[in-house]
């Protein structure tokens, strides 16, 4: 028997390129039980259907998947097991399908795909991924516009809400539009190679700019950009801070659209927002330097 113990402890196994042991595998089913306590601990304080048990269960696809990216993007096997230990965990993703019981993680997860998809070497699944990813989030706002508080800390939190917010409601999304169509003729003139490693920077600086600069943006708006920087710093572990002050805006966020308020102004987190949209710019603007042909 103990000899059966030892050969079991000791023995390993792979999956494609993928090496792993029966402690690897206790190890996940761990913190994947540690994960699934979480989420009971808060499931039954709204509501339960359906919709959020699918939120529920797609929260540990997406932390499998977002796994993948990072070793696909790192080839680093422990990096990859962090990420999904670090997901299941996560506190806005707990709080978005097992408190809120919101299926924004859909559209989250197909964004996720096209990018993994890009880092394969799947140009048109990855397009098409993101085509869907954009339009069922889209669908998901015109929907909370209805149903939920606003509660994204964006750029009129700076500005003032009173007077200009209506004004910026009806042309923030030319403007918006603007700096993207200007940001893609820019790499197009510069002849710019998206690398796996530019599409990463690209993939989080829109995830920052966009629901910053759009108008009525509500509390989920920050879920891809949260995750994001999570492969980011997995990718560039010297940016450790992206997630982590990310992580506290997007989670006091939440906590102003479920409970009504913040421990802190909204519009400190708007500036910390700012900051890390320009941190990131600077990566960006290095990395397209790097790849112009």
């Amino acid at each position: 028997m103990d000899e059966f113990l030892r050969n079991l402890i000791v023995k390993k196994w792979k999956l494609r390129n993928l090496e792993f042991s029966f402690l690897d595998v206790l190890l996940a089913l761990c913190i994947t039980g540690t994960g699934i306590m979480l989420r009971l601990a808060v499931i039954s304080y709204t509501p339960t259907d359906i919709w959020k048990l699918r939120a529920i269960f797609a929260d540990f696809l997406f932390a499998l998947l977002c796994a993948g990216i990072v070793y696909c993007y790192t080839g680093h096997r422990n990096k990859a097991f962090l990420t999904y230990a670090i997901l299941v965990i996560y506190p806005t993703m707990i709080a978005n399908s097992a408190l809120w019981g919101k299926n924004s993680i859909e559209y989250v997860l197909f964004l996720f795909l096209g990018l993994y998809c890009y880092g394969i070497g799947k140009r048109l699944p990855s397009l098409l991924f993101a085509v869907v990813g954009v339009f069922m989030a889209v669908s998901r706002l015109e929907l909370s516009a209805k149903s939920m508080n606003l509660g994204w800390p964006n750029f009129y939190e700076i500005i003032g809400k009173k007077m200009f917010v209506e004004l910026y409601n009806q042309v923030s999304v030319l403007c918006l539009l603007g700096i993207l169509f200007t940001l893609f003729y820019i790499m197009v003139k510069l002849r710019v190679t998206v690398t796996k490693d530019l599409a990463l920077c690209l993939f989080l600086f829109l995830a920052l700019l966009i629901p910053y600069l759009a108008p009525s943006m509500p509390a989920w708006a920050g879920l891809t950009a949260d995750v994001a920087a999570l492969v980011y710093c997995m990718r560039w572990p010297k940016k450790f801070y992206v997630p982590m002050l990310h992580l506290i805006v997007s989670y006091s966020a939440y906590a102003y659209a479920i409970n009504g308020e913040t421990k802190l102004p909204m519009v400190l987190y708007a500036v910390i927002l700012l900051l890390l949209q320009m941190d990131t710019g600077v990566v960006l603007y290095e990395e397209i330097m790097k790849k112009t042909s």
